[in-house]
């Protein structure tokens, strides 16, 4: 019998999706994770860049970077433009 898991779309590499996809690791879920940046932005630093305290790579970090080890993990660069639920469709 071949196993089938469940498919979970996570709209946005911030906190919020980035916490979410590291919940659900080990869990037998397929995760698409869609963000319309290729990088996460730690905002709360953001002012050390614009005072030079820090580089702006040591507060942006390429989302395929922070998710390397996540076999169970696939990213996509795009804007989500809507949801279909009745035919379980996320429209870019």
């Amino acid at each position: 019998m071949s196993e089938t898991r469940h498919h979970v779309v996570v709209i946005g590499a911030g906190f919020g999706g980035l916490e979410l996809t590291r919940a659900l690791a080990g869990v037998p879920v397929r995760i698409t994770m869609i963000d319309k940046r290729n990088h996460h932005l730690f905002q709360p630093l953001l002012y050390q860049v614009a005072t030079t305290s820090l580089a702006t790579s040591e507060v942006a970090w390429p989302i395929r970077h922070l998710l390397r080890r996540r076999k169970d993990v696939t990213t996509l660069l795009g804007t989500v433009t809507g949801v279909d639920r009745a035919g379980k469709r996320v429209l870019l």
